[in-house]
């Protein structure tokens, strides 16, 4: 499967799964529930793509999703200059997929960097914290170590909240979702969810930290005591957590969920189900037939049996020398319409063809295009292409589908 729509699809099930949390089930008291759909939603994100149903790819409808999600893609784009631009007509091509590849790892990388910063800092922390003065002022649990400062009242209670934290295992949720949002930073959901899971982490804690005081509103009024002037630290649970101290009072005054609002859970299964046919009807492994494409009136049809065509294959089929010998190809034989000049015309025309099995094209049709010759101009250099590399599955050569997108730029 693309990497591209690998992660696209994970991200958009990740929206779901946490759409549906914030929507129906985030103002129940069922905090343990909470925090394992959380966590069950997000590693399933990641494991749908792979879920497909047979059954599911039979229908008509998956089967036309399938192909408009593939009509437009293709991560090259060949840019076509007028003459007057381009006087050597070198290949001008531009990886769209690379040029996103290198943007997302960018981000990882930068990320990551601050993550392990974060991560030796609270070390020094967690290793030098008797050495600190600002430790006697603060409350914190990361993994098996917690810390309750000298400071502060209360300390039995504050030490019963950390110990939750440490015994329920909060902190490698917390790492988990971490890892998440590097790995998909350009998503503002898993901010979210990171602050949610947070917010679970603290009820949780509150629960129980709560029973050791004389009332629910004592306890309020103790995160209340010491909020101001503490200082928060990234990754480990800080008892005074200013963020979140709004929202766990609340939870405090709450009354408990019924239990018939457990129901609730049980709507997931729908959109799971969705998912489930989301990923099937995206699926890029697996042959569909296609709808009978009627070639352009002065291109002969060629190959009329019923062969199946083949939306994404094992080996793809490709141009003789590979992506960049096709650029060149094309930059070098395709010439910017005149009319398109003077009309000031610019912008993508999308071709899509059939790579039959002996490597020739078929089917020639222009998805999408500008008009004032450019449609024309780029089926006349594809008719004139010389025979491809055909695609093969199973060992054997099939008809593939192929998408092609060609930029004319005027500067």
């Amino acid at each position: 499967m693309n990497w591209l729509h690998y992660l696209l699809q994970v991200n958009l099930y990740l929206a779901g799964f946490y759409g549906f949390y914030r929507l129906i089930l985030r103002k129940e008291t069922f905090h343990q529930l909470n925090r394992s759909f959380l966590l069950a939603g997000t590693a399933l994100a990641f494991f749908i793509p792979a879920m497909q149903s047979e059954w599911i790819r039979t229908w008509f409808f998956t089967q036309q999703v399938n192909a408009s999600l593939y009509s437009y893609y293709n991560p090259g784009v060949v840019f076509i200059t007028p003459d007057y631009l381009d006087n050597s007509k070198s290949a001008h091509p531009m990886a769209w997929g690379h040029l996103l590849a290198l943007t997302y790892l960018c981000g990882i990388l930068i990320l990551l960097g601050k993550f392990a910063f974060r991560l030796m800092r609270l070390g020094d922390i967690i290793r030098y914290r008797t050495n600190r003065k600002l430790d006697q002022n603060m409350a914190f649990a990361f993994f098996n170590h917690f810390f309750v400062g000298k400071n502060l009242s209360n300390r039995r209670t504050i030490e019963m909240h950390e110990r939750v934290h440490v015994r329920q295992l909060h902190s490698a949720d917390v790492i988990f979702f971490e890892l998440i949002a590097i790995f998909n930073w350009f998503n503002p959901v898993v901010y979210f969810l990171k602050q949610d899971i947070s917010l679970i982490h603290e009820y949780l804690a509150d629960e129980v930290a709560s029973r050791f005081e004389t009332s629910r509103a004592d306890y309020a009024m103790l995160l209340f005591s010491q909020q101001f002037g503490v200082q928060q630290m990234e990754l480990a649970h800080t008892f005074f957590n200013k963020s979140l101290l709004k929202s766990r009072v609340a939870m405090l005054q709450q009354k408990p969920s019924q239990n018939s609002a457990l129901v609730k859970y049980a709507l997931v299964a729908p959109v799971f189900g969705f998912m489930v046919f989301v990923a099937t009807a995206c699926s890029q492994n697996e042959e569909k037939e296609m709808l009978v494409i009627t070639p352009p009136a002065e291109a002969p049809a060629q190959n009329t049996s019923n062969d199946k065509v083949f939306t994404v294959v094992e080996k793809q089929a490709q141009f003789p020398g590979g992506d960049l010998e096709m650029y060149k190809f094309l930059s070098k034989n395709i010439k910017y319409p005149a009319p398109a000049q003077r009309a000031n015309v610019q912008g993508k025309v999308f071709v899509r063809f059939i790579v039959e099995k002996d490597g020739s094209i078929s089917d020639l049709e222009i998805v999408k295009g500008l008009g004032f010759g450019c449609d024309e101009e780029v089926l006349r250099i594809m008719e004139d292409m010389p025979k491809w590399i055909p695609g093969y599955q199973s060992g054997t050569a099939v008809r593939s589908l192929f998408n092609l997108p060609i930029s004319f730029v005027l500067e």
